[in-house]
């Protein structure tokens, strides 16, 4: 399995002696990720069919997406050259590409109403980059940090109009004012391993960032921007979606469990876990389309999309994504979604309104029910740092009782979908990138430690 040859080349020629070990190793850690990305030419902006597939060419390495309702284009963090791909959700063509600079990583993106703006993340730079979504131009650059503090996940509060961002270094969220793009402050989610993805809901106002060594998922108060309390969930959460469609499941917040094949269902009002969802394959990220209630998450580890039942839980079925499906965007406008293959350089686009699912395979459980009952962490008083240097205090967070309900208790097992000849070739470099991402982010834990970080 080779390395891309440009991101080989960068990683040899950086002054190792002068960064600090947890700076490289979560460079260590982006490589392991991006360890499969075709080493092709350069990519063109027409639209393509592949393998019966629509799909669109963007940059190489592509992973956050994110949709602008002012405009109907997608945005597209595109991480090894350093780009943002902006497709015009009419024609599903690239419009333009806006170069980041030199020595950039974008990695997630999301829109904010308020201004207007798109954000983007940079996995190992410390900065957050804001394009004006009318001229589609670079304004700003934001440093949130460190360059070792690595923003990753990042989500608006629509409450108090601010851009939230997750650093999966120093264990904490820095929140964006809107109207001066500076950072307002930085709230720490104490002793939990490397925060990923972020989702806000407007139920209870509540940021549930998920924690991707530790198993879990950490709640900010929306208002006070105080941590409440610490969820379990399966292992390696990544990504969440929230359902905002009116009715009985409004606010609940559904997670993606990427080693666990699993989604967790975390009610709002509880916060307790009162489903556990199978998906196979290796889910990443998840949206939800409010026009039919059901949600949809990216298999990245078998090249597909699932769709879930918002109503009953329940896995729908599945389709074909192409390779290494990794973050989505819905477009409500013509109920379409965009998924980002990382390892191919495209963007898939499926529609939710003229999908054939594959029904998935069920295999035979036992008829026991089994649970395991977890308290979580109460939070007895959490501040968060201001700009100024001063502090916000959240009242005594009640304990509440997280229970994780097998598949036994209310679906049976899914066996993974099958896999074509093409999907079976990646399959090994897929399995040897995440062992080595495991393995890299244990011994980047492990350097932490030792160097007192």
């Amino acid at each position: 399995m080779l390395l891309h040859s440009s991101l080989a080349s960068r990683i040899r020629t950086l002054p190792r002696s002068n960064i600090p070990r947890t700076h490289l190793g979560v460079i260590l850690l982006l490589a392991c990720i991006i360890s499969t990305i075709d080493a092709g030419g350069s990519h063109s902006t027409a639209l393509a069919s592949s393998s019966s597939l629509t799909t669109i060419s963007v940059g190489n390495g592509p992973n956050g997406i994110a949709y602008d309702p002012a405009n109907g284009n997608l945005y597209v963090a595109n991480f090894e050259p350093g780009t943002v791909s902006v497709i015009n959700g009419t024609t599903n063509e690239v419009s333009k590409t806006i170069d980041l600079g030199k020595v950039r990583s974008p990695w997630e993106v999301a829109y904010d109403p308020f201004n207007k703006h798109i954000y983007v993340t940079e996995a190992y730079n410390g900065t957050v980059n804001v394009i004006d979504g009318i001229q589609n131009s670079l304004i700003a650059t934001i440093m949130t940090g460190g360059r070792e503090d690595h923003p990753n996940g990042i989500a608006f509060n629509s409450f108090n109009s601010e851009m939230y961002v997750v650093q999966a270094v120093p264990d904490s969220v820095s929140a964006i004012n809107s109207t001066s793009n500076s950072i307002s402050g930085v709230a720490n989610l104490g002793s939990t391993k490397f925060p990923w993805g972020i989702a806000y809901d407007p139920a209870n106002l509540g940021l549930y960032i998920m924690n991707l060594q530790s198993n879990s998922v950490s709640l900010l108060n929306g208002t006070t921007n105080g941590l409440e309390t610490i969820i379990p969930v399966g292992d390696n959460p990544n990504y969440a979606a929230v359902d905002n469609a009116s009715g009985p499941n409004y606010g609940n917040v559904f997670v993606t469990n990427f080693a666990s094949d699993s989604v967790s269902v975390i009610n709002w009002r509880t916060n307790e876990v009162i489903a556990n969802i199978s998906v196979s394959g290796n889910p990443k990220s998840i949206v939800f389309d409010p026009e039919n209630g059901n949600f949809y998450t990216t298999d990245y580890g078998s090249g597909t999309v699932s769709e879930i039942s918002g109503t009953n839980d329940t896995v729908l079925g599945y389709v074909q994504a192409g390779p290494e499906p990794s973050v989505m965007a819905f477009d409500p406008q013509n109920q379409n979604l965009y998924v980002t293959n990382f390892g191919e350089g495209t963007v898939t686009v499926l529609s939710t309104t003229n999908m054939t699912l594959t029904s998935p395979s069920l295999s035979t459980t036992s008829s026991t029910t089994e649970s395991t009952t977890y308290t979580s962490t109460a939070v007895n008083s959490s501040t968060f740092s201001t700009s100024s240097g001063t502090t916000a205090t959240t009242s005594q967070a009640a304990s509440s009782t997280i229970t994780n309900y097998s598949s036994s208790n209310d679906n049976s097992s899914l066996s993974s979908p099958p896999l074509t000849s093409s999907q079976s070739s990646i399959l090994v470099p897929v399995a040897i990138a995440a062992a080595s991402v495991l393995t890299v982010g244990t011994v980047f834990i492990l350097l932490r430690k030792r160097s007192g970080s």
